[in-house]
């Protein structure tokens, strides 16, 4: 019986130990420790009035970090869309429209949402700096009654 405990642990051990090596060299592996969220400093969001009046002068371009199908169900009128989660895959549609000192509005939905700050890092590291995050920027643009493109148009 102790043997066998003995070799059961050892299986159990060894497992361990290949699925740690194994997320370690995947392209794809987990986090072991979940990293903190960035926190955004105050300077970085920007009020909803003063978006709108950025809005309205066509002055800042306004960028929506979600996933292409909540893009496509609905968004601020004339924004484009740039997912934080397939930045990549997507910025080279956006790019051309992009100046290093554009007026960028990013903006998701929700109060839990981080998506427009995890796309805020993102264009700081490829050297854009006039980034400014609309703060729960669909819900609060939508409430307020201002210029949406509805649903099933881009």
């Amino acid at each position: 019986m102790k043997k066998t405990l003995i070799q059961a642990l050892l299986l159990v051990l060894l497992g361990i130990g290949a699925g740690l090596g194994a997320n370690q060299i995947s392209p794809r592996g987990l986090p072991l420790i979940t990293p903190a969220k960035p926190v955004a400093a105050p300077s970085e969001f920007i009020t909803l009035e003063k978006a709108k009046l950025l809005w309205q002068s066509g002055s800042g371009l306004f960028l929506d970090a979600r996933a292409p199908a909540d893009y496509a169900a609905g968004h601020i009128g004339n924004a484009l869309n740039l997912p934080a989660q397939s930045f990549t895959q997507h910025f080279g549609e956006v790019a051309p429209m992009l100046a290093p000192e554009s007026e960028l509005i990013l903006y998701c939905d929700g109060k839990e949402c981080d998506l427009s700050h995890r796309l805020a890092t993102t264009l700081r590291q490829q050297g854009y700096t006039n980034i400014h995050i609309l703060f729960n920027g669909w819900t609060e643009w939508r409430q307020a009654g201002l210029p949406t493109t509805p649903g099933g148009k881009k």
